[in-house]
């Protein structure tokens, strides 16, 4: 083996060894290293679907125990005072068409604070001044 013309093939045959195998090794490596990824974000995508299923499923419920508390509230002031189905409907209609529409919506308007700006209603404190916010009624807080 101490010939210098053999050694030359051999260093020659190995370097091309190395540079075919180079590009296969990165290959698999980087292959691998997508798929892993892919794995992560499925996973990652599966346990966000499963919270925000989890999420809409509590303001579902959270919905309808709001309504049975409205249903038992109106059952209530019926039987104890002498207002009718007709004095409710009439009143619904009324807070609805406040903001100048019938679409059965409660639209919460922004608040003018002490500084001239406008706080907008899902906020307790103005985002210039930081002075509270002043909701028009008990409602706005809802």
């Amino acid at each position: 083996m101490d010939d210098p013309e053999v050694l030359k093939r051999v260093a020659l045959s190995a370097v091309h060894y190395n540079v075919q195998l180079w590009p296969d090794r990165h290959d698999r490596n980087q292959s691998r290293g997508i798929r892993f990824t892919q794995r992560r974000a499925t996973d990652e995508l599966i346990q966000s679907n499963n919270k925000t299923s989890r999420e809409f499923s509590s303001v579902d419920d959270r919905i309808d125990r709001l309504v049975l508390l409205c249903e038992a509230m109106w059952e209530l002031l019926e039987e104890e005072t002498d207002l009718t189905r007709a004095d409710l409907e009439r009143r619904f209609t009324e807070v609805d068409e406040r903001d100048g529409r019938r679409n059965f919506r409660r639209q919460r308007e922004a608040q003018p604070c002490e500084c001239g700006a406008k706080v907008p209603p899902a906020r307790l404190s103005c985002q210039f001044c930081g002075a509270p916010s002043r909701p028009k009624s008990f409602f706005d807080l809802v």
